[in-house]
This record gives structure tokens, sequence and C-alpha cells, in this order.
């Protein structure tokens, strides 16, 4: 119901922070914090193709990963010249399809925050994602399957590699894997494969 929304944004974003938290902090080395660097903030845009479909026992038979995009803009953090910490805000067009069964347009306000790496021009990165729900529309499934419902929040697992191909210009592949089922009672759950392109604004 309506009123049931705040308690379930507030659930999901209480274990965004918290998965995120323990692992940065598991993750860290000591040297990495030791290394001396200014913090520094950098803002730019990001956009890429993805690759998506929605995995467990509720899937579309026969489904296939189904192409979309995405765009958006990042803010990183600069703890050291090696560790970074980036916020996003991506939109971004995801769900699946089968050839037999028709397809899922899903999109989502994503909010990702990441931990990265960088050596030399090359970077990882790894953390957790929440997703805010604003399109859901199906094509060509049949009634008996379509799903009817939608969670409106959603929980994932992300990490990627790119490089760095000059002081403003970047490239990366990401993928995420999602924790919480994106429909009540389902056995469903959204993932994400990311190829795309990111500018420095300032």
């Amino acid at each position: 119901s309506f009123f049931n929304v705040p308690t379930r944004m507030f659930r999901s974003i209480t274990a965004f922070v918290s998965v995120f938290c323990l692992w940065v902090f598991a993750a860290i080395p000591t040297s990495v914090l030791a290394q001396e660097a200014k913090p520094k903030l950098v803002y730019g845009l990001k956009a890429g193709l993805n690759f998506a479909e929605l995995y467990g026992e509720d899937a579309l038979p026969e489904s296939d990963r189904k192409e979309g995009y995405s765009l958006g803009w990042f803010t990183t953090y600069s703890i050291s010249s090696a560790f970074k910490l980036q916020l996003e805000m991506i939109w971004s067009l995801q769900g699946e399809k089968s050839k037999t069964k028709g397809r899922y347009s899903i999109a989502y306000l994503n909010i990702p925050l990441v931990a990265k790496w960088t050596e030399g021009r090359w970077y990882t990165e790894a953390g957790t994602q929440l997703g805010l729900l604003t399109v859901n529309n199906s094509q060509s499934v049949p009634a008996d399957i379509r799903l009817k419902d939608f969670e409106t929040f959603d929980l994932s697992l992300c990490a990627g590699l790119g490089y760095l191909i000059d002081d403003d210009w970047s490239v990366g592949l990401r993928y995420t894997q999602g924790l919480t089922d994106i429909a009540p009672g389902k056995d469903l759950k959204n993932s994400v494969i990311y190829l795309g392109v990111a500018y420095k604004l300032f």
C-alpha cells in the first residue's frame, strides 16, 4: 500500500548504505589510506549500453539479454591517489526479452555507490546500488505469466573495470547483480552488463 512505501524505502536505503560501508571498510588496505593525496571532488557525465535480463525461477521462458541504454552523472571523491569513492545517479533501461514470450521494458533511476582502485590508467570498482522504479512495460507477454506488480525499490551489488583514455575521458565495463526480487512473491532479480563512457566536466 501507499503507507508501506516509506518503510520499504527506509529499509532499502539502510541496507544499501550498510552493505557498502561494511564492504569498503573490510576491503580498504591500510597502505592505500596511508598514501598522501589532497581530497578532491570531480563531476562528470556517463552514458552507455545495457545488456539486461531477469533471472530466477519466474523468468520468461527462453529469455535472453535485452539491449537498452543508460545516462546520468557522477561525482568522484579522491581519498588517495589510488583510492576513490564514486556516487552516481543513472537512468537505466533494463528488463528481458524472449523470442517466444515477448519482453519486459523496465527502467530505474539507479544510485550506485562504488569504491574505485586505480593502477596506472586502469581501474577496478565495486559497490552497491539502489534503484528506484520509473517505468514498467510488458509487450506480448502472455497473461498467465505477465507481472502485474513491481517493487518500487531494487538493491544490487556491482563490480567492474575500466580504462582512463586521458584526463577527461574513460571507458568502463560493469556487472550489476540484483539482491532483491523485482516483484512481490516472485523469484526474479535484475542482471545487467553495462558498457559505457564517462566524461569529466570539472
